[in-house]
């Protein structure tokens, strides 16, 4: 498994795009609490974390079960973590959450990159 992080707008798809061309690529967003694992690559987790927290899943539960599934896949995810703590509690939650997966994510990677940018550096 292949994790991707960084900022938001800075091209991280772009880069796995570039380095990992004739994949399948799934999408996640705000609307969907689940993940396409016929996909060798999956896009903005943190979206998914998202659903998951207003349909009232438990992100890490969820992932820890869906980790020998993930293993050989691409997984993106924006970095939320810096900047102002959010006033309301479902985005604190959601900040929370995503560095939470992030952590599990990244400690059963093979590899882990920071986009920047558009270059990536290898952090693991």
């Amino acid at each position: 498994m292949i994790l991707i992080i960084g900022g938001a707008y800075q091209g991280k798809l772009a880069y796995v795009m570039e380095n990992h061309p004739n994949k399948k690529m799934f999408q996640c967003d705000i609307e969907n609490a689940e993940m396409d694992l016929s996909a060798d690559i999956i896009n903005s987790i943190h979206l998914m974390v998202l659903a998951q927290i207003r349909a009232g899943i438990d992100t890490l539960s969820y992932l820890h079960g869906k980790l020998p599934q993930i293993k050989g896949k691409i997984i993106i995810c924006d970095d939320i973590s810096c900047g102002v703590v959010p006033i309301d509690s479902e985005t604190r939650m959601w900040r929370e959450t995503v560095g939470r997966c992030l952590a599990l994510i990244s400690k059963n990677a093979d590899e882990v990159i920071r986009v920047f940018c558009g270059i990536g550096s290898i952090i693991k």
